[in-house]
């Protein structure tokens, strides 16, 4: 079963005294994150502290992502160059401010001989990124979910950052993943206190085809996860349809009386891979 990607809990790099407790904190990924969290002068120590803690043995947790900055910037290139140099590599990267596919392919170039098994994360955060999500989105078969940043892409539209104002890009990053038949993650939710907000705001994008959602706290983890969890009707149902269509072994199969074709599969497949099987 593919790993899961249901939440990307964002640390800050130049803060490795929270690293152990991020990769604990039930998150599927962690991203230990170079770009916005670090300020400049502090980039290097951050960059540093972040190769070391991925030189040490991998504990039982979350994956351990490196969210690089754009790679389109000196910080990015020395980001890269600092992985190439490591003793051991992340097991994926988030590279933000995408907004061609040649930015994915170059850094897949570059890491992939050197990881061959590590996985990327392309974030759309601008209006030319979104105009190329649907290239963006099938650049490499290491790509395992395409992002959005909200804040950066209303900066850019002077659009707001409310449902119907993110609705449009939302849906467009969502098929263009759908397409390329990898996770969509939709971009954090930042009033802390509003536990019912964020939930919410998870179930809907849900229903536009978002399967993850970033965080920056621990505590949204377990909110998140909530919300995109199938009923446990839904999830009864899938597992009737799954284990029908494999001892059919290519014949007919009805569940409930209902002729079940390879996209109801599909559905139900992804329905037991968010509910943990």
């Amino acid at each position: 079963m593919p790993s899961l990607f249901r939440t990307l809990l964002f640390v800050p790099g130049s803060r490795p005294d929270r690293f152990d407790k991020a990769v604990q904190s039930g998150a599927d990924v962690v991203a230990l994150d170079l770009e916005d969290a670090v300020a400049p002068p502090e980039k290097d120590m951050a960059r540093r502290g972040v190769i070391d803690y991925l030189a040490r043995p991998s504990t039982h947790g979350a994956r351990r992502f490196v969210r690089i900055n754009s790679p389109k910037t000196v910080h990015g290139v020395r980001d890269l160059a600092a992985l190439l140099e490591a003793p051991a590599g992340p097991d994926g990267v988030v590279i933000p401010m995408v907004g061609s596919v040649e930015e994915v392919r170059w850094v897949d170039g570059l890491l992939g001989a050197r990881f061959p098994e590590i996985r990327l994360s392309a974030v759309i955060e601008t209006t030319e990124g979104l105009a190329n999500a649907g290239t963006i989105a099938g650049a490499s078969p290491r790509l395992e979910a395409l992002g959005f940043g909200a804040a950066d892409f209303t900066a850019e539209t002077g659009g707001e950052q409310s449902w119907d104002g993110l609705l449009v890009a939302r849906s467009q990053i969502a098929f263009a993943a759908a397409r390329a038949g990898i996770v969509a993650t939709d971009g954090v939710w930042l009033a802390l206190d509003d536990e019912a907000g964020l939930v919410a705001e998870t179930r809907r994008v849900a229903e536009l085809g978002f399967r993850s959602k970033a965080t920056i706290h621990p505590k949204q983890v377990a909110p998140i996860h909530g919300a995109l969890r199938p009923s446990e009707d839904d999830i009864t149902r899938a597992r009737r349809i799954v284990e029908a269509f494999e001892a059919a072994k290519g014949g007919v199969v009805t569940v409930d009386g209902r002729m079940i074709d390879l996209p109801l599969v599909t559905r139900a497949r992804r329905t037991l891979a968010l509910a943990g099987g």
